[in-house]
């Protein structure tokens, strides 16, 4: 077996995986928190095969499948009425096992604009005033859910610890899901979320991605945020998203 070849993509700032078994390429994403595939998929079919060997596969409820890929959603600017917006947020954070791991695979991309920011919350965590942290130890949050159907909310740890990496990290999503943070006493302490939220966003190191068709983008949701820059686009963006079922977030 081969060993794993990372390198840096200089066009994305990504660690590029040449090559990787299934085990350590979930080992690779836990550990970078956000990884290019260089030899990625050369269609859906193979893409839902390679997430299927990393775990099983999970669907957003109120997301629109991929035809003929049910296990896939599609996410992307063509027939919508005004620009989509997209904030620093965790997939699908307010169900009771969150994504481990969320992939996209870029199917149409625009001739400018559209790249894919992320966010390293491992740090966010190391960076906090350590009083602060000894505030937030066993602090929760409630995640809730915007445009579903039935909504849906759910407890999970502010800290949570990584068992790949056995690495804690701040774990927030967008503030509009964000309801509240009570500490490990009971306190309400939702004053705090915003300055959290913000700081995670800011302090901490990103990365950027700059789609080319093909492409395909894998990341930890348990130690890591994204964001989509739709400011500046010019032409159709369409990815193709899956997802693999993480377990409850443990307490870091």
């Amino acid at each position: 077996m081969k060993s794993p070849i990372a390198r840096k993509d200089e066009n994305t700032l990504l660690p590029e995986i040449a090559y990787i078994s299934s085990e350590e390429l979930i080992k690779a994403i836990a550990t970078n928190g956000v990884i290019k595939l260089s030899e990625p998929p050369a269609d859906p079919d193979q893409f839902v095969t390679l997430l299927s060997s990393l775990g099983p596969l999970m669907f957003t409820q109120g997301e629109t499948p991929v035809e003929g890929h049910p296990e896939l959603n599609i996410v992307t600017n063509v027939n919508r009425q005004g620009r989509p917006r997209s904030v620093f947020h965790s997939d699908t954070s307010y169900v009771a096992h969150p994504p481990a791991v969320s992939a996209l695979l870029a199917v149409d991309v625009p001739k400018s604009g559209g790249a894919t920011k992320f966010t390293d919350q491992y740090l966010a965590l190391d960076l906090l005033e350590e009083n602060l942290k000894s505030l937030l130890q066993g602090a929760m949050v409630l995640h809730g859910a915007t445009g579903v159907p039935d909504e849906s909310s759910m407890w999970h740890p502010l800290i949570r610890t990584n068992p790949i990496t056995n690495r804690r990290s701040l774990f927030l999503t967008s503030l509009p899901r964000c309801l509240k943070l009570r500490l490990a006493d009971g306190t309400d302490r939702s004053d705090l979320l915003e300055f959290l939220y913000q700081f995670s966003i800011t302090k901490a190191r990103s990365k950027t991605h700059n789609w080319s068709s093909g492409d395909v983008i894998m990341w930890d949701n348990r130690c890591t945020l994204h964001a989509a820059d739709h400011s500046h686009v010019v032409g159709h963006r369409t990815l193709y998203r899956g997802l693999i079922s993480g377990e409850r977030p443990i307490p870091g």
